[in-house]
């Protein structure tokens, strides 16, 4: 293969060198820089260019913009209550954006200028937010109500100049709650509003649509889809859905996805689920989290000043409240707290533990009810201190008949968020010695292209996705006897004095992107090659 500039000029088997600087890719194989499609780099783009560890896990383009929150369009006082917003939804240290973000932009074309003088070392496709999108016409209105005549037409507006400029789509959000427990100003939004947002996605062929839906609420989830897939189907707007359950015990939910999943697509409406393919490792803390926001109490501690905790956690009116609220929190299949038995006691300040024992065993031991037991825990062992998750167990030969499905999307991993909680970079290496080398699930043509071409497709980014003459020279080289899930570690390189988890190296040889080595013989280069990719830019 032989790439010039940006570009992959020939493939072939006898190409003689030309004078370019040659990679030995002896035994080992060539395929497409893997994707990213579900990132929340948008604000550690600004003070980590490298986007470490992706590179070294053959990454070359990220997707960011997701869960309906975005960097633009946002103005005036709501761009800092949509920051911290998103700080608070996806874990994020709020000093970091206040100390690295330079905030030169209100508008979405304003941001792509702001974009184009910031390279990274993988490129970058965003979707445009429709929290914040709704902020930035209709201010502290977007919290509380539906969207006038004349907000929707600058909604639209706004829209279809992000687009122009090379925005992905629109992505909005039907799930999540603010640290208030006030719904996400997308929630508000009704059909007129969305229908006339769908009318500028079809203008803009390529442009897509992403839901995040009430997926851990069966009853809701299905009738979230249906209700966008009304409005996307007759134009043509092809988008994505959350999701195809993954555990073992879930496989009755599972069959109705796929039947639900089937019946839209008979029906001619172009929604891709996306699908889990990594049970996470996850850690949770006291310091700010979103464990427990059906405990009103307890999420009003976790994410409250931090003065205040150890006192509201010794305080007998705020215990009572606790119980309460535990005992009668709205539940859900997914929620930890209400599976205590796989909370595990994990990381001590102090050192008295217990260790190593699950939340619902030191209440049974203790003969406290379940709230008083991990108070009365965190009392003794620090505010620092952090509970373990028990991974869940998935379905690994269903979820590779989902994965084959030729319209589904994984590698869904929140990469740049939840700093402390887990590293989602790197689970398509577990997808491709998991899935592939170590079970034979699938093939290898199977893994690569859903990691690949298949991705690229979705996102109308017709210029990578494949290794051939006249696409972007983005690629991944590497022997399957050579790569693995690198071990977590935590590095304290985060702005404002806080750490996250990182990865070690996954035994990737190069990653290459814009024909340019980003990761190289166990290194990263140090090059920032990456670009703002998207439908109308290929």
């Amino acid at each position: 293969m032989r790439v010039r500039g940006r570009i992959i000029a020939e493939v072939g088997p006898d190409l003689s060198p030309d004078g370019e600087q040659e990679l030995d890719a002896t035994g080992a194989l060539v395929i497409p820089g893997i994707i990213e499609t579900h990132t929340h780099l948008d604000g550690a783009m600004w003070w980590d260019r490298s986007f470490d560890p992706l590179p070294s896990y053959g990454v070359t383009t990220t997707v960011f913009g997701n869960c309906g929150m975005s960097m633009a369009p946002l103005d005036g006082p709501q761009r800092q209550e949509v920051v911290d917003l998103f700080c608070f939804l996806e874990d994020l240290p709020l000093v970091a954006f206040e100390k690295e973000v330079p905030w030169t932009w209100a508008t979405w074309p304003e941001y792509r200028a702001a974009l184009a003088s910031q390279p990274t070392a993988a490129n970058i496709a965003g979707y445009v937010g429709h929290i914040s999108l709704r902020t930035y016409v209709m201010g502290d209105a977007a919290w509380v109500r539906t969207a006038t005549p004349a907000e929707r037409t600058a909604m639209a507006q706004a829209l279809d100049d992000a687009l122009a400029a090379g925005a992905l789509g629109l992505s909005t959000n039907g799930f999540d709650l603010d640290r208030t427990l006030r719904l996400v100003p997308s929630r508000h939004a009704d059909d007129t509003e969305y229908t006339a947002l769908f009318d500028v996605l079809a203008a803009h062929p390529g442009a897509t649509f992403q839901a995040i839906t009430r997926f851990n609420e069966p009853e809701h989830n299905f009738h979230d889809v249906e209700r966008f897939a009304a409005m996307a189907g007759p134009r043509g707007v092809r988008g994505q859905w959350t999701a195809i359950p993954a555990m073992a015990n879930e496989a009755d939910y599972r069959a109705d996805s796929l039947a639900f999943d089937r019946r839209l697509r008979e029906a001619g409406v172009n929604f891709w689920p996306t699908v889990g393919t990594k049970p996470l490792d996850l850690y949770f803390n006291f310091e700010k989290a979103l464990t427990f926001q059906r405990v009103p109490a307890w999420n009003d501690l976790v994410n409250g000043p931090p003065e205040d905790k150890m006192t509201l956690l010794a305080d007998p009116a705020w215990r009572d409240r606790a119980r309460s609220d535990w005992d009668n929190r709205k539940k859900s299949r997914r929620a930890r707290v209400d599976h205590p038995h796989t909370l595990i006691f994990a990381l001590s300040e102090t050192g008295v533990g217990p260790l190593g024992i699950s939340l619902a065993d030191h209440a049974a031991n203790t003969g406290q009810h379940v709230s008083d037991a991990l108070a009365s825990w965190l009392l003794d062992n620090g505010i620092g201190s952090s509970l373990r998750a028990v991974p869940d167990v998935h379905d690994e030969p269903a979820l590779a008949e989902v994965i084959r499905s030729p319209h589904t999307l994984t590698n869904v991993n929140d990469s740049g968020a939840h700093l402390q909680l887990f590293c989602g970079a790197g689970q398509s290496t577990h997808l491709l010695t998991y899935y592939h080398r170590d079970t034979g699930l699938l093939g290898l043509e199977e893994a690569v292209h859903v990691l690949t071409g298949r991705t690229a497709g979705f996102f109308g980014l017709s210029d990578r996705g494949v290794v051939a003459a006249g696409k972007a020279a983005d690629l991944a080289v590497f022997s399957l006897d050579e790569i693995s899930l690198g071990s977590e570690v935590k590095v304290r390189d985060v702005p404002g004095g806080s750490w996250r988890f990182t990865r070690e190296p996954g035994g990737f040889r190069a990653t290459i992107a814009n024909g340019v080595a980003t990761y190289r013989e166990g290194e990263p280069t140090g090059e920032l090659p990456g670009s703002l990719v998207g439908p109308s830019l290929g």
